[in-house]
This record gives structure tokens, C-alpha cells and sequence, in this order.
């Protein structure tokens, strides 16, 4: 082989092996898109004139096996958080099914309720400030702005966020923005 043939043969070799090797891996930009997702998915409460952040862990929805079942019923979603838990209802027609179509959600309003159920569990809607002590959410609103992310599961990265209005038993409303890992169970 000529030297011109060696050349080319060597920049052939090292191409298929930076298009094999250099680029990063599913697994790698799985971990690093849901690292700087995992660092948005709060709630951002207006208490007292401050922000107030609390950190949220997920937003599981819970779907239906039978299809006619699920046309006619609202989804439930439990969202867990640090010192918050919420419980509600996303609107049968807007039921994100089993192919998770969360743009379904955009520019639409999820109740949020006082008490429900969740897996057969029973969850009720609460949320500790920061130096005051766990209080009951009686009602509220979420209003979906968004939907981002690529990766489904546990360990993934879709996102909702948007607008968020919670009842407090003690007669306040607090209002603020949220974004949470969205996640379908079922």
C-alpha cells in the first residue's frame, strides 16, 4: 500500500472511531438532560411578598387500562415534593395516555383537591412553609404553560410547568409558578 493509501486508511480508521467513541452516550446525556431538568422542578410560592422555593420530586399520574374507562373518568396525579404533597385530577379529555402526551396539557387548568386517592392510598393535598407548621390545602389550580424534555420515566426528564394557585385552611391563597417531573403509572 502507497502512503497516500496508508493516510487514508488511518483517517478512515480514526473517523469510525471518534463517530463510535467521542460523542457522548445515550446513558451519558440521559444523566446530564435530567440533572439540569431535576434543578427547575419546584414550586415557586409568593408568601408574605417573598419567594418562596420548595423542591418537587414528581408529578405521578396514574392511568387506565381500559380506554373507554379513561374517556368517560379524570386522570388522578399525586405531586410530591419536600414539605408539600398535592392531589388531583386532569379532565378525561385531556388524558395524557399511555403514549404521554403531556402537550395535551398545555394551556389547560388541573384541579387540585383537598383529598383523594392515589393507588388505592389515601392522600391528602399539604404543604409546611418554612417555619410555620404543615397545613392543609383545601382546593387550587394548576395552569400547564409547558411541556419540555425527551425522556420518559422515573428517570427521566419530562417536564410540565406553568401557573399555580393553592387554598390554604386558614383562608389564604397562595399563587406562584411550578415545573415538575411528570411521570404516568398505570
Amino acid at each position: 500500500m502507497d502512503s497516500l493509501g496508508t493516510t487514508r486508511l488511518f483517517l478512515f480508521a480514526v473517523g469510525l472511531l471518534c463517530t463510535a467513541g467521542c460523542g457522548m452516550s445515550d446513558e451519558a446525556a440521559a444523566a446530564k438532560s435530567r440533572e439540569s431538568s431535576t434543578a427547575s422542578w419546584a414550586l415557586v410560592l409568593k408568601v408574605d411578598g417573598a419567594d418562596v422555593k420548595i423542591p418537587l420530586k414528581a408529578m405521578n399520574v396514574l392511568l387506565f387500562k381500559d380506554e373507554e374507562h379513561a374517556r368517560q373518568n379524570p386522570s388522578v396525579f399525586q405531586i410530591e415534593g419536600n414539605g408539600v404533597q398535592l392531589i388531583g385530577e386532569i379532565a378525561a379529555a385531556d388524558n395524557v395516555d399511555y403514549d404521554e402526551r403531556w402537550e395535551r396539557l398545555i394551556n389547560k387548568t388541573l384541579t387540585i383537591k383537598a383529598s383523594g386517592e392515589f393507588h388505592r392510598d389515601p392522600v391528602d393535598s399539604k404543604i409546611a412553609l418554612p417555619g410555620t407548621p404543615e397545613i392543609a390545602i383545601t382546593g387550587g389550580t394548576m395552569f400547564v404553560e409547558k411541556f419540555s424534555g425527551k425522556l420518559a420515566g422515573s428517570d427521566g426528564d419530562k417536564t410540565l410547568s406553568g401557573k399555580i394557585s393553592l387554598q390554604l385552611r386558614d383562608g389564604r391563597t397562595l399563587e406562584g409558578t411550578f415545573a415538575v417531573h411528570a411521570v404516568t403509572w398505570g
